[in-house]
Order: C-alpha cells, then structure tokens, then sequence
C-alpha cells in the first residue's frame, strides 16, 4: 500500500474517522488495528519479525531498569541488540554476500553454489531497517536513564509500528513521540481537531504528492534510460543521468517524509523532521545536517559518540567518522556499491575537516570580500560533489560506477547533439519540459524556505493567505493535471522502501 495510492489515501481516510469517533480510551486500539492493517497488508508473514522487535525491546527496556548490576544490564542491552540486528543482517545481507559469493566463486562448482536466502526465503521484511533503529534507540535510551521505559505494551507498539512512517521513516525517537501519544490518548477531541495542525498536515501530503507524481516518478524515467545505456555514455549523458538522479532521489524521499509527516499531524502527531533543503548545504557536514536527518542523528548519538566522538584526538575522529560512514552504506544495503558510496563520503567529510582548520587560521583577523558569492559557490560545489557521489549509489556493480564515473570525466563531446538528446531520454519534449518547470517551481518554494529558515510545508502553512491558498492550488492542479498515475501506468515505489 504505496503512500502515493489512492487506496493508501482511502485508508488514512477510514482511520481518522475512526479515530475520532471513537471515545479517547479506545484511541488506542484504533490506532494499533490500523499499524496492523498497513503492515498485514503488504505482508503478513513479516508481522511475525516486527512483534518480535516489539515484544524483545519492551521487555528488556522494563528488565533493564529492574536490575542493579551495570555489567548484567549491559549483557542484557547487548543480547537484545544482537538478536535484533541478526535479524536485520539475515534479511538484508546474507541474499546480497551469497549472490557475490555465488558471481565470484560458484562458476563450475556446483558444491560451492549457495541457495539458504531461496530455500528459507529470506526476503527482507517491510520497514525492518527503519523500525529496528527506532527500536534500538528507544532501548539504548531507557537503559542509559534519558527517559523511563513504557509499561504499557500497546502504547510501545503503537510508537514502533506507527504507520505513516513505519515504511521509510524519518526513524522516531521514543522521547519525542511516546509523549505526544500519552497526550493524545487523553485529548478532547476538540483538542484533537486543531485547525493549524490540519492544515499542515493536508498541506505535508499534498507537498508530497506533487514531489513524488510529478517529479520523482518523471525523472525516474529518464534516469533509467541514461543509466541503462551507461557503458555508450559520454559526459553528456552521465551529467544528465547524475543531475536527474540527484532530483529523483531527494523528491522520491522527501515526498514521503511529507506525506508521513502529513498524515501523522492529522491524527495528532509531530514526526522528527526529515529534510531542511539539503542541496543548499555549503560542505559535506552541512549536507548531512539537512539529509535524512533521523538517520544522521541515530548514527552521530548511538555509534559516533559512544566511539569517542571528537573527543580524542583528530586521528581517532577521522577513524569514528569513517566507521560511521560505512555503517550508514551498509545500512542501505550489503552490495558493494553502498560501501563505496559511504566511504567516499566519510573521506570526504575528512578531507573537509582536517582542510578547514587551517583556512579558519589563514582567515582569522581578515575581512574576506563576497561572503555571499563564496556561500553560493560553496553550494554549487557541495551540490555536484554530492551528485558524482550518487553515481556509485545508484550503480548495481563496482565496474559499472567507475565506468560511468570515467565516461562523466573523460569522454566530453561538447553540447552539439544536446538539443536533440534531450528529448530522446525517455520523454517526450512536453515531458520533459513539465518536469524541468516542476523541478523549478520546487527550487523557487526550497529557496523561500531556506531564507525562511522553515521547512517547505511549514514556510507555505505560514504564509499570507493569498499565497499559501495560491500555491495550494498550483500544486494541486499539477498533480491531478501533471501527475503520473491512472489506468495503465504504474506508479514507481518510494526508493528507500528498499532500504
């Protein structure tokens, strides 16, 4: 039940009503037979893996705080962590190193060849890599005192298995939400029914619908043109691919993000904020204060500073921060390709830090000119670094990023066939313009919201009525008017429900 459905659209519809009309004891319920609906629906089988994740955590969590010994509270901690990432491991790695193992070393020895994913069919549950961080931090918290541990069962499980982001994030906070659920477990309905708060939230999905139907679905298209004809790409064509890329990732993530952010603040919720326009980052660091924020934040305060952090020197933050980095690219997946992707980005949040401590003493006691221009150039560099980066991120095999990355640089043919190319990718020349239009209209809304030092969705909440009803309806006649979806066209998954 893809977040872009209509069908998706009809069950949030359902139950809210019913979460209003209901008597705030029954809140509860209603909320968990909805998390159950959603996640049944797209797989039963792997509702067995989240109540497992569920039951072990909250019953460590009210174990650990029983006991007195530290050393039994971290035997404790450490087991329940290790019986859940096994599970992540099992699911989301073992298919992935037993096809490398089966590609590199199973040519001609039957003996060798391995099949335990296929015969145990070990297909990765819905959400596990999200909602086992979430229910990882929620433990690591309550066992280092931030906040007591929940003893109500239903309310645990209604904070892991919340619907809206369950799927793809953002990866919750048991501090931040278990307090808003005891709130509204208790609210009037009046209470409840918050103008301001309804309109953001209709205001997060529509935002989303318009990124995902109308720009991410259609650069999809023309990313998978250029990436399927990589190894006869020149710079051209790789350029192209790498910017499309760039547009559909962050449209076809941030859209949920919206919509899960949306749909949380009708039933009275606030999620954890996702996204804070990350292609306006002035440096790697900067990009990762502003992209996928819940994860950033889960890996700086459950492996980065438990590690040490910047506390013991230089060398060993650069070691902390490339541990790190390849945590978050094995977080993504197992291939090969997200290592790469998570180590060069680790290197080059190295490279960035050990070079600004001496551009900061050459700068000091001097009044450098053009504050704003070295800004806007530090973005633009950020911005291709980042894009190059998304190469290997989006490459299936190691040789297939490098080939496309010595095609981006090394194979330039100027823009004489440029006119022609560009609409031979996939679009048509009225396709194509749509998503270039769209794709600025969300840069002008991005850059108000960056000024503004809002989200989108709350910058446009915010804004004098004229506009904000203005850009309403834009965007709500281009989803409906622009939007890929209808009979015979079948709208592409959100990306990171692979992840």
């Amino acid at each position: 039940m893809g977040l872009q459905s209509n069908l998706f659209m009809s069950f949030l519809a359902v139950s809210l009503c019913l979460y209003y009309a209901v008597p705030s004891r029954l809140r509860l319920w209603v909320l968990l037979a909805a998390n159950a609906a959603f996640f049944l629906w797209a797989d039963a089988v792997s509702g067995v893996w989240l109540l497992f994740s569920i039951v072990s955590t909250w019953g460590c969590a009210l174990l650990v705080q029983r006991l007195t010994s530290g050393g039994a509270r971290r035997l404790l901690v450490a087991a329940c962590l290790l019986l859940n990432f096994g599970l992540l491991a099992a699911f989301r790695y073992f298919p992935v190193w037993e096809s490398l193992i089966n590609a590199n070393f199973g040519h001609g020895l039957a003996v060798v060849r391995l099949d335990v994913a296929g015969r145990m069919n070990l297909a990765a549950p819905i959400g596990i890599s999200f909602y086992t961080l979430q229910a990882a931090g929620y433990l690591l918290d309550t066992a280092s005192g931030k906040y007591g541990a929940q003893r109500n069962l239903g309310r645990y499980a209604a904070f892991v298995s919340f619907f809206p982001n369950i799927s793809s994030g953002p990866i919750e906070r048991g501090g931040h939400f278990l307090p808003q659920l005891e709130s509204a477990l208790t609210r009037t309905r009046r209470e409840l029914l918050d103008y301001d708060r309804i309109v953001r939230g209709a205001t997060g999905i529509l935002l989303g619908f318009f990124m995902k139907l109308v720009i991410a679905d259609r650069a999809a298209v023309l990313v998978d043109h250029l990436f399927g004809m990589y190894a006869d790409g020149n710079s051209f064509t790789m350029l192209m691919a790498a910017l499309f890329y760039s547009v559909q990732l962050y449209c076809d993530f941030a859209s949920y993000s919206c919509i899960a952010a949306g749909a949380a603040a009708l039933f009275g919720f606030s999620l954890l904020e996702n996204f804070r326009q990350p292609y306006f980052a002035a440096g790697i660091s900067d990009f990762w204060r502003r992209w996928h924020i819940s994860l950033s934040s889960w890996l700086r305060d459950y492996i980065y500073i438990p590690l040490g952090g910047n506390r013991k020197g230089r060398l060993r933050k650069y070691a902390n921060l490339l541990a790190v980095f390849l945590v978050s690219g094995l977080w993504h997946g197992g291939a090969p390709t997200f290592l790469a992707w998570g180590l060069l980005h680790g290197l080059f949040l190295v490279a960035e830090d050990a070079l600004s401590l001496p551009l900061k003493k050459w700068g000091k006691g001097r009044r450098l000119p053009f504050r704003r221009t070295r800004r806007l150039l530090g973005s633009c560099l950020t911005f291709l670094t980042v894009t190059c980066l998304w190469i290997p991120f989006r490459s299936e095999t190691l040789s297939m990023a490098w080939i496309c990355l010595k095609n981006l640089f090394t194979r330039w043919q100027g823009f004489a066939l440029a006119g022609e190319f560009l609409y031979a990718m996939g679009l048509d020349r009225t396709e194509f313009w749509i998503a270039i239009g769209a794709i600025l209209l969300l840069f002008v809304m991005d850059l108000v919201s960056e000024r503004t030092g809002k989200g989108t969705a709350a910058w446009m909440v915010c804004a004098p009525l004229p506009v904000r009803w203005g850009l309403c309806l834009i965007l709500l006649l281009a989803v409906f008017v622009f939007g890929r979806y209808g009979t015979g066209y079948d709208a592409a998954g959100f990306i990171y429900l692979n992840f």
